[in-house]
């Protein structure tokens, strides 16, 4: 049994309308179907799935999945993994004959404007249209109707490093942080010492994006730089009229000198 008299309705009809003709639906062992070797979704939102599942023991699957003639699913990964959570034995599916282009082109298309997708996902999946499609950035922001700096953005995560990649698996550092450090970062062999300072720092995307143009242009870390200097001059001059006024000890003037001579000597 699949689940919900509506999709047992569906199934009785056999066929499910596609845009140019009709096709047939098939209702196989979930046990037969596999996860293809091209699917882009490797990561699952286990909270999505719980829900699906409480939802397909009510009204069962109400949308096919579509799988190739290995029985590889092309769309609808989410969907087995919450019939399997939901104890289904049977699932419909359309069968189609497809290649390695038209799998991951669907499942792009189904997934460009959602959330399911990580970043780096979706990186791979833009790299392997490139490959595939024999398209150049802009050619394929046009196809996918994104813009030109969004592509160039996303695929700049795949250059990230061995070690900025485990920081990722392990919740240190956002996948849209790495991504904006390697999109904007001109000297790619800092990626190292940037990602630990905002790490460290906890810095968020606007910080970050503000330090990294600051190594790419010293003249914009001097300008900076600057600026921090003279608000710093005016603090300490509003503090010396205040302290005159408290009649500091010996001991904090002391302090106040020590910490000057040492902000003389980083120069």
């Amino acid at each position: 049994m699949v689940g919900g008299s509506i999709i047992q309705e569906r199934l009785k009809c056999d066929v499910f309308l596609n845009d140019d003709n009709c096709e047939k639906v098939e209702l196989i062992s979930i046990e037969k179907i596999k996860y293809s070797q091209n699917r882009i979704r490797r990561r699952i939102n286990r909270e999505d799935i719980n829900m699906m599942a409480k939802n397909l023991k009510t009204f069962g699957i109400l949308q096919p999945l579509e799988i190739n003639d290995k029985n590889e699913v092309v769309l609808g990964t989410r969907r087995l993994e919450a019939a399997k959570l939901a104890d289904l034995k049977f699932i419909p599916v359309i069968r189609r004959n497809s290649n390695e282009l038209y799998e991951v082109e669907k499942q792009i298309v189904s997934d460009v404007h959602s959330k399911h997708l990580t970043l780096l996902e979706r990186a791979e999946a833009f790299k392997k249209l490139i490959i595939l499609k024999d398209l150049n950035k802009s050619s394929l922001a046009r196809y996918l109707g994104l813009s030109k700096n969004l592509i160039c953005r996303t695929l700049s995560i795949l250059n990230a490093d061995k070690e900025t990649l485990e920081l990722i698996k392990k919740g240190k550092i956002s996948e849209r942080m790495v991504a904006t450090v390697l999109y904007r970062l001109k000297d790619k062999t800092k990626e190292k010492i940037i990602i630990e300072k905002i790490i460290n720092e906890k810095l968020n995307i606007s910080q970050a994006e503000r330090l990294i143009s600051e190594i790419n242009d010293s003249k914009i870390l001097k300008k900076h730089f600057l600026t921090q200097l003279k608000g710093f001059k005016t603090s300490l001059r509003k503090f010396k009229e205040k302290s005159d006024l408290n009649e500091l000890d010996n001991i904090t003037k002391k302090e106040i000198k020590n910490e000057l001579e040492e902000l003389r000597g980083l120069f």
